[in-house]
């Protein structure tokens, strides 16, 4: 396997008319995605084929990303199968529980030289992806300027546009055989986390790609709900919802959902010799934290249920 490099970027587009026809225009069309793109070569380091994965939030772009990766792996190339891949399992397996049950906003695409293979989900992606990717692939891959091209193509067919792109990295990976190496930065409206994450060979079994994203996704999404848990603890103790409503019972399966990750970690690490700096993320104290961000943001409301029965929060 030769070594593999990849970054899952968060991206926003925002199209405006360059010559506005009305005054009363409804304003700029923006669309949100986050874009891994999948360099994957075979341990012969001759078969290699790319995709481009993007997805509505973060673990699932990387998770979907991991499942690719791992088939690559274990099946060799993936275009032209004379059974050609069924998609829509390793969609199904990226999303059943938690995801499913929770996120009708969750959507997912997969291209191949700028061509959608794969699209699911009940969210809608903004279509304007679609044009960047096609504006990629006929850049060949020279996706700085793909917003150029895409704004070009947008002046061919008669309408001036100006196409602002901002994208931050959300993780940033790098491996071979012998070692893993990931980069994660994660921006919450508490605090941004940064943490590294090392996996190396262990008794013999090599670092994968689809090992070390599947580890990424899973801290990617704890992070994540945490700060729900949090949140919705932080609700329930002042009594600002009820154990039975929506947000509560959503905030109990983000609960098990968390177990679940924390527990698929623990077990890669028995597989791989994993280290952390400055340290492996701590579940427990990253929804203590929400819970104290929660007592801030909902002070107010907090303020007002306990002027309305102070019998109940009076010792």
């Amino acid at each position: 396997m030769a070594e593999f490099n990849a970054s899952l970027l968060r991206e926003k587009f925002m199209i405006t008319d360059a010559i506005p026809s009305d005054i009363n225009d409804t304003g700029p069309v923006i669309a949100l995605s986050n874009r891994m793109v999948l360099p994957l070569v075979a341990d012969n380091d001759k078969d290699a084929e790319t995709f481009v994965v993007r997805a509505q939030n973060m673990h699932v772009c990387t998770r979907m990303a991991a499942s690719i990766a791992y088939e690559f792996q274990q099946r060799g190339l993936i275009m032209g199968r004379k059974k050609p891949l069924k998609w829509k399992d390793l969609w199904d397996d990226v999303i059943k529980g938690y995801e499913e049950t929770w996120n009708p906003k969750r959507w997912i695409a997969v291209y191949h030289k700028g061509r959608v293979l794969f699209e699911e989900g009940p969210g809608q992606r903004h279509l304007f992806v679609d044009v960047i990717e096609q504006c990629d692939a006929r850049n060949k891959g020279e996706y700085a300027q793909a917003v150029k091209v895409a704004e070009e193509a947008f002046k061919q067919a008669g309408k001036m546009v100006n196409i602002a792109h901002d994208s931050n990295i959300a993780l940033i990976m790098s491996i071979t055989r012998k070692e893993g190496k990931c980069g994660l930065i994660v921006r919450s409206p508490a605090r941004t986390t940064t943490f590294n994450m090392t996996a190396l060979k262990k008794k013999g079994a090599e670092v994968r790609p689809s090992q070390c994203m599947t580890a990424a996704a899973a801290f990617l999404e704890g992070i994540q709900l945490c700060f729900r848990v949090g949140m919705a603890r932080q609700k329930l103790k002042f009594e600002l919802i009820s154990p039975a409503s929506p947000e509560g019972v959503q905030a109990e399966d983000a609960g098990r959902r968390l177990g679940r990750l924390n527990t698929a970690v623990t077990q890669l690490e028995t597989i791989l010799d994993i280290s952390y700096r400055p340290d492996r993320p701590d579940f427990s104290r990253m929804i203590d934290e929400a819970q104290e961000y929660a007592l801030k943001v909902l002070s107010s409301d907090i303020e007002k249920k306990i002027e309305s029965d102070p019998s109940g929060w009076v010792a």
